[in-house]
């Protein structure tokens, strides 16, 4: 855990704008800068960067975030691994809670084993420099040298101790037991007073090296040269290399990703070199495994579309259901994940040699988008017109719609397959037991006890109500536009109070109630956003900035509502003094509703002659604050 005040101080102390500029080039524009997103493709320039906000945001896309959000999203680092490499940059060391002894020891040997798969690496990188016939092998495949280079590609020689000219004598128990924690040699069983036999892993393969999104290797897959089985072989499973959360080239082709705007998943690495070579440097694929959902995750981390490329045989429609099946739960209105089925006798590789890049780009954007092939799966070997096939599909796709969360898609699909079992879509919903929107979705998850006050107030609002207002499109819509009437204060309070948290945190109990009854009168759901927003603003520190607080949000069960107000805030230009008088104003404002309310009750009370000498002193005292109010 990195303690908050460490990453206040580190935002502070580097200046966002050095940081993008080493990945893009920026040109100073007004109080900005500006330059080509990088996240997406473009001509003229809407990739904008606040010196003053230490802040980012794309026009084009909606990227945006600080210095640690640019280094997730450019480099696919993870949070902490993006503290650590902006740490790195100014002499800073990264303060952890003291790991225990057990996690120091993994620590430890995760460092040795990393060094011990670079040292193979570079052996394996010499190797195909000195073997004729694998160098050969690759030219037959059509991979040049830039490729080969590119992905770190070696041999490993047809020697049952190849690696003892590296590491020195397997006879070394200290040397085998890295190598064989490493999963590079294989340690047989003993018998008896005979030593066990010890022998490398990988021998006559030309060699692959498995990377980590910092570049370090973790493991390899090696490919036989002539017939044997197994055809390719993988590393094991080890501290450094687990199958189910690697894609194999996704270290490689990030920046491709972002170019090209897609992710094309296949099923071996052979197809990612080979496409690579072939004008599609895009490509990652799994590893000898089916898709799981961390494969899914790290895709849509680098990418809003997901292509998984399968063979057109049984073997590829199960794998792609696999894949469908690692996906559903992850689906985002955001997000489009496709599935390309190419010819049973094609493999990537094969189909772009034989048919050219061309069709194959063709192929891609003609892929089948998730919503077709889920009426396929669910489909299958079904008679849809009859009751009992029928059945059998409504039946089948309720896994799926339990999993999938109550998004915009998950409503066009209820919507699609309750025409194709001629029903309608209020009959499928309650078959499910799920409705169009969830309450929960628009005042989100959340593991501690719910807040009370306005987070009550609308888990008992009518349903009717509630599911008016799908996923806070409501508040993400009004974000985007200029305010056009009085209720819209609400959400241009929000946006001062994101970009001067501290303004927040020294609101009094009355203020805050205030500031509430504003937001009330857009909306519930936008009142339950703002005393969301204030908690968390009175939990910042004294010198909370706006670049960190914008973690905080990204953190929030409202994250969602928060990035559609960052986008806007962007476009803002509040000085702080400008931010105090706008918030000062509203609340004299809403103060000046209440009293003339509560002078309306007195002279009520005073028309009926039930009025009390306190109900008189506090007319007299309600009168002359009005008038101290202007």
């Amino acid at each position: 855990m990195i303690p908050r005040t460490f990453i206040d101080d580190l935002l502070n102390r580097v200046d966002i704008v050095d940081v993008i500029s080493k990945s893009v080039t920026l040109k100073k524009s007004g109080s900005n800068l500006q330059g080509l997103c990088p996240f997406h493709q473009e001509k003229s320039p809407s990739f904008s960067v606040s010196e003053t906000k230490q802040f980012y945001h794309c026009f084009g896309c909606g990227a945006h975030g600080s210095a640690i959000n640019f280094l997730m999203e450019y480099a696919g680092l993870s949070f902490v691994d993006a503290i650590e490499d902006l740490a790195s940059t100014i002499g800073l060391s990264v303060p952890k809670e003291a790991p225990s002894a057990v996690g120091m020891a993994i620590q430890e040997q995760a460092v040795a084993l990393t060094e011990v798969m670079q040292k193979a690496t570079n052996w394996y990188q010499e190797s195909l420099k000195k073997n004729q016939r694998a160098i050969q092998y690759l030219k037959n495949r059509g991979l040049s040298g830039d490729i080969a280079k590119r992905y770190g590609i070696g041999y490993a020689n047809d020697d049952w101790q190849n690696l003892e000219k590296v590491f020195g004598s397997y006879g070394q128990d200290m040397t085998a037991k890295s190598l064989v924690e490493a999963g590079l040699i294989i340690q047989g069983e003993s018998e008896g007073r005979t030593i066990a036999k010890r022998y490398d892993r990988f021998r006559d393969r030309i060699m692959f090296p498995i990377r980590n999104l910092k570049g370090q290797v973790i493991g390899f897959g090696g490919r036989i040269i002539d017939h044997g089985e197994p055809k390719y072989l993988n590393s094991p499973e080890t501290a450094l290399f687990k199958k189910g959360h690697t894609l194999y080239g996704l270290f490689e082709a990030r920046k491709s990703i972002r170019e090209m705007s897609y992710v094309l998943v296949c099923e071996g690495y052979m197809d990612v070199v080979a496409l690579a070579q072939l004008g599609f440097p895009n490509a990652v694929a799994t590893l000898g495994t089916a898709s799981t959902e961390s494969h899914v995750q790290l895709l849509l981390r680098h990418s809003d579309k997901v292509v998984f490329s399968f063979d057109g045989d049984a073997a590829g429609v199960r794998a792609a259901k696999r894949a469908f099946e690692a996906s559903i739960a992850l689906l985002s209105d955001e997000k489009e994940i496709r599935f390309l089925f190419l010819p049973k006798e094609h493999d990537p590789d094969s189909f772009v040699r034989e048919m050219g890049g061309e069709v194959f780009s063709q192929a891609i954007s003609q892929a089948k988008p998730l919503s077709v092939f889920f009426i396929d799966i669910i489909g299958e070997g079904l008679d849809w017109n009859t009751a009992e096939g029928r059945a059998q599909a409504q039946n089948e796709a309720k896994v799926y719609f339990k999993k999938m969360p109550p998004i915009a898609l998950r409503t066009q699909i209820l919507r699609e397959l309750a025409k194709r079992l001629g029903i309608t879509q209020l009959e499928l919903e309650q078959f499910y037991g799920i409705a169009s929107v969830e309450v929960n979705h628009f005042v989100g998850r959340s593991a501690s006890a719910p807040r009370v006050g306005a987070l009550e107030t609308l888990k008992k609002l009518p349903k009717k109500d509630w599911q008016k207002n799908a996923d806070l499109r409501a508040m993400e819509n009004l974000a985007k536009q200029k305010p056009v009437a009085p209720t819209d204060i609400g959400i241009q309070l929000m946006r001062v109070l994101i970009q001067y948290p501290l303004l927040g945190k020294r609101l009094s109990p009355i203020q805050c109630h205030a500031l509430l009854k504003i937001a009330l009168a857009r909306n519930i759901q936008t009142q339950v956003i703002m005393q969301d927003l204030l908690e968390l603003c009175r939990q910042e520190p004294e010198d909370g900035k706006f670049a960190s607080f914008q973690n905080v949000l990204a953190t929030s069960v409202h994250a969602k509502a928060y990035d559609a107000l960052l986008k806007k805030v962007f476009e803002t230009e509040f000085s702080l003094e400008e931010a105090t008088l706008h918030l000062n104003g509203a609340l004299k404002k809403v103060e000046n509703e209440i009293l003339k309310q509560e002078m309306l009750e007195i002279t009520e009370k005073i028309d009926k002659n039930i009025q009390t000498n306190d109900d008189l002193n506090r007319y007299r005292a309600v009168v002359t604050k009005l008038k101290n109010n202007g």
